[in-house]
């Protein structure tokens, strides 16, 4: 193939790509339990306790990795 016909590919491909970038998520589910679940925390409570709190008394199913994802995304923004 001729060098200007796979530049021009090349530049298709990567507009395609730039279009197809991943956009940056909205708000989580748990942003509106914020101050809940850092009081939880700070009496003790583990991401899983947290986590099983949600779905009970909140009907709010999330993984316990979310929650300690959630907890950590939390304190380095308060830095």
């Amino acid at each position: 193939m001729p060098d200007d016909e796979l530049k021009t590919q090349l530049e298709q491909v990567r507009a395609i790509r730039r279009t197809a970038r991943r956009k940056p998520h909205g708000r989580s589910r748990l942003d509106r339990y914020r101050a809940d679940i850092e009081a939880l925390a700070a009496a003790g409570a583990s991401s899983y306790d947290i986590a099983l709190w949600l779905r009970r008394f909140r009907r709010t199913k999330v993984h316990p990795t979310t929650v300690w994802r959630a907890l950590k995304r939390w304190r380095h923004a308060g830095r």
